[in-house]
């Protein structure tokens, strides 16, 4: 028997009893009337009756709160409008809490996707000169053989490659790896089998290589490819479900790529040999079970003092060992943007719940005389403030739902719009914990902006409320001020994310309003990897650069082309000038390239003369940094330098100066750069490819990729591109968190401005009378408007003080997403100041004209 049939049969055996009671009186001579009235006297108090006997059966509370809940869904049925605006606002301050906490999740809190993730750590050398960190391959070697406190030890490096197949080409990134990576990982393969120790050239498919080049087909494992001119055997697939989420590595001012295959590193003791053939490699171990991190840190620390003890023309001294969790690596520098971003959409909660406090406050003033009479009737406070919070906790999971929606789509756009600007974005979702604290947010939103409102109601005096005049009672000062007060501090909340996106705005301004040395409009960036037995010499590598120069010259729009082969390191060494003190000469980019090059990127020469592609003898040119840096004020045209490459390495003398470029990132300080011609090149393996356009540069790219192609089209072209692509892509962490950030600031304005104007109009509503008072007396439209407008400025003004103290001593937290702007900017403050006040201004006026406009005689009747 369900609850509803049980009510109705006690409410059908009362009436029977009744009726019964009734038929008798009759027959004992009362009238109808008198025979039903003394049968309900006797019976008693049919309400009590009910409630009692269902106390036999049911939980008195739990069939209240289940009527407060059915009544609380009746309301807001009842007034559509304000349930949709409310349920709305919360969406939209949920929603955006959603799917910033979803990317926190992923980032911050989700672990490594491999097993026993705690026990997953870092090793590394850091050099501070250089910010950069790494492994030599020996090094490598000695720790896997000696260290005792790690279960096992894996070495990867990777860099992109050509893959041959048919007559299929396609460029990869390729990570060369031991197989101690399939044990930490535990993958296992969907098709064939991972390499073991004993394997060489073979290959590992990742499932989007194997789907991109492949297209699925089973039969391509076992059997043979070409990877970088080199033939090997496809071994296996891995499944779908398998990321990479180590540290990517790749060449200096190439973007990260996803790993899409795997090959065996040929790190063994015989080809390691310290100081040549060295390769440099990215370590991760995993501890044993119960070993703490310091305790493998110590070891591997011991470990190092007797290689660099050994090996004392090392590079040990300058170098410090990291030992750290493999979580903290992957995080980096995204930890502290990530809480600023969670901070700032607190915030625009904050100002929404605020506002649905504010609506919910003018609705309690309209519902004052309904609560007036169910207190009457016998409803306590307790009961009356549930009721307020069970309709906000019915709005908050509406809200929270819609929110839910709103996430997911957020989500899926931060992703389509900055996949790598946060380390592990792509692998944000909604999962249950997401969900969890969906939930949470949506509890704690109803309780923050439904007790409020509740309290407020719960306090009104009965007998004033129901006299027949009581429709002229209005919410009183209290109220009102309370309503100002949360009008106050959305101005406060809002000023404070409008400040820290104005900061942001204003350094990705100077970031590019600082030139990177070049003009970078109208030029087409482009990579070439050589790869092969036919192009292992400098001779031929030279002849096809020679080739692609002549053919890319000729098509029609270009007006310069030029090559350039990343950079190589080495310190600086000037003929005939003192040396440096041990371990502080300064480290120096070579980068080759050709004459088109300066050309092509609009480089600005300083000094000197440009080089030619003809020289006849060893000539560099030297960026600005590192003239002022090695010569200081002493010119340094005609100094001669040894280039660190080569045996014996050669000494050039400098021919010019160049203005310093940003060439990998816009928000990097320029490094010390020695340019040399590419001709006296010893490998022109990989080359950026630049083509200066005079129209559309990208409109150029199908006629660029045809003529490469056309010289061996075994050799793909990748990473084509616009120079201002690139650039914008150089800062990409920068301009998403600008982009969030300035999306929290615009909707917390809104909102705050929408507030504002709710408290100005339902004050304007309140004084009605007054104002029909006061105008009947004389008051012109002018000093209306200015009476309302006052009155909103002050609540404004109030918040934007408050904001301005909060600011100044919050975005001192910011200070690290800045580039050459101070946390607390002048100027930034005091231009959004007078944005927000002006807007708030404007939020003020509306109100405050239509109050002018108010009939006299309608507003002298208004009760």
């Amino acid at each position: 028997m369900t609850r509803r049939q049980a009510q109705n049969d006690i409410e059908r055996d009362i009436q029977e009893h009744i009726e019964i009671e009734t038929r008798d009186n009759i027959e004992r001579g009362m009238s109808p009337e008198e025979a039903r009235f003394a049968a309900l006297r006797k019976f008693g108090n049919v309400a009590r009756i009910q409630e009692e006997t269902r106390a036999v059966w049911t939980w008195t509370r739990l069939d209240q709160v289940l009527q407060d809940v059915r009544y609380a869904l009746r309301t807001l049925r009842r007034n559509p409008g304000f349930a949709a605006v409310a349920v709305l606002t919360l969406a939209l301050g949920i929603g955006m809490n959603t799917a910033v906490f979803s990317v926190v999740n992923a980032v911050l809190l989700r672990p490594v996707p491999y097993p026993n993730p705690e026990r997953l750590v870092w090793i590394a050398n850091y050099n501070e000169r250089f910010k950069m960190e790494a492994v030599a391959g020996p090094d490598f070697l000695d720790w896997r053989a000696q260290a005792q406190s790690f279960e096992s030890m894996t070495a990867y490096s990777s860099g992109d490659a050509t893959v041959f197949a048919g007559e299929s080409s396609q460029q990869a990134r390729v990570a060369a790896t031991t197989p101690g990576f399939w044990k930490i990982t535990a993958v296992r393969p969907a098709l064939g089998r991972l390499f073991g120790p004993d394997d060489r050239d073979v290959m590992v498919l990742t499932d989007s290589l194997f789907d991109r080049q492949f297209h699925r087909d089973p039969s391509v494992v076992g059997k043979p490819v070409t990877l970088a001119g080199r033939a090997v055997t496809v071994i296996g697939v891995l499944p779908r479900s398998f990321r990479f989420v180590f540290p990517a590595t790749a060449l200096p001012g190439t973007t990260p790529k996803e790993i899409e295959a795997f090959r065996p590193g040929d790190w063994t003791p015989a080809n390691q040999v310290r100081g040549r053939n060295m390769a440099i490699l990215y370590v991760i171990g995993k501890l044993k079970p119960g070993i703490p991190l310091e305790h493998g840190f110590a070891e591997i620390k011991t470990i190092q003092a007797r290689i660099a003890s050994a090996n004392p023309q090392g590079f040990y001294d300058v170098v410090q060992l990291r030992v750290i969790p493999l979580g903290e690596k992957l995080v980096g520098n995204a930890r502290g943007a990530l809480l600023v971003l969670l901070a700032a959409v607190a915030f625009v909660l904050l100002i929404a719940c605020a506002n649905i406090a504010n609506l919910l406050l003018a609705r309690a003033t309209v519902r004052q005389k309904e609560i007036a009479i169910r207190a009457a009737v016998g409803a306590g406070r307790a009961r009356l403030l549930r009721q307020f919070l069970f309709e906000g906790i019915a709005l908050a999971l509406l809200g929270g739902v819609a929110g839910l929606v709103l996430a997911r789509w957020a989500v899926a756009l931060l992703i389509r719009l900055g996949p790598l600007a946060l380390p592990r974005l792509t692998e944000t979702s909604i999962d249950g914990r997401v969900l969890a604290f969906t939930f949470a947010l949506a509890v704690a939103a109803a309780i923050l902006f439904g007790l409020g409102p509740a309290l407020a109601s719960s306090q009104a005096r009965l007998h004033e409320v129901l006299k027949d005049a009581a429709r002229t009672v209005s919410s009183g000062a209290a109220v009102l001020r309370g309503r100002g007060l949360l009008a106050a501090s959305e101005i406060a909340l809002a000023l404070v994310l409008l400040t820290g996106a104005g900061l942001m705005m204003k350094s990705l301004w100077r970031l590019n309003a600082h030139p990177p040395g070049f003009e970078p409009e109208h030029v087409l960036a482009l990579r070439v990897s050589l790869s092969g037995p036919a192009y292992r010499q400098p001779e031929a590598q030279t002849a096809y650069m020679e080739q692609l120069l002549a053919r890319i010259q000729g098509v029609p729009g270009v007006q310069a082309v030029g090559i350039a082969s990343p950079p190589l390191w080495g310190t600086i060494d000037v003929e005939n000038a003192p040396p440096f003190p041990p371990g502080q000469a300064p480290m120096t980019n070579y980068n080759t390239l050709s004459a088109g090059y300066a050309r092509a990127l609009g480089m600005t020469l300083l000094k000197g003369r440009w080089m030619t592609d003809t020289e006849t003898s060893d000539v560099v040119l030297i960026n600005d940094t590192l003239a002022r840096r090695v010569f200081g004020n002493e010119n340094p045209i005609g100094k001669r330098i040894r280039i660190p490459h080569g045996t014996p390495p050669p000494i050039a003398a400098i021919v010019g100066v160049v203005g310093d470029l940003k060439y990998s990132k816009l928000d990097a300080d320029p490094g010390l750069e020695v340019y040399i011609p590419y001709r006296q090149s010893p490998s022109l393996r990989t080359v950026d490819v630049a083509v200066r356009a005079s129209g559309d540069p990208i409109s150029l790219a199908p006629a660029v990729r045809k003529l490469i192609s056309g010289i061996d089209p075994t050799q793909p072209v990748f990473d084509m591109k616009t120079m201002d692509q690139a650039l914008s892509e150089s800062i990409a962490p920068r301009r998403f968190n600008l982009l969030l950030l300035g999306i929290f600031a615009g909707t917390a304005v809104l909102l705050a401005l929408v507030g504002i104007y709710g408290v100005m109009s339902y004050a304007v509503t309140q004084r009605t009378h007054e104002i029909g008072v006061r105008m009947a007396l004389g008051a012109r439209q002018s000093e209306v408007v200015g009476m309302v407008v006052r009155q909103g400025m002050t609540v404004a003004l109030a918040g934007i003080a408050a904001g301005l103290a909060a600011a100044y001593g919050l975005t001192r937290l910011i200070a690290t997403l800045l580039y050459d702007v101070k946390p607390n900017d002048p100027a930034t403050f005091v231009a959004v100041s007078i944005i927000l006040a002006a807007a708030a201004l404007l939020a003020c006026s509306l109100p405050a004209r239509r109050a002018a406009r108010v009939d006299p005689i309608v507003a002298l009747r208004y009760e």
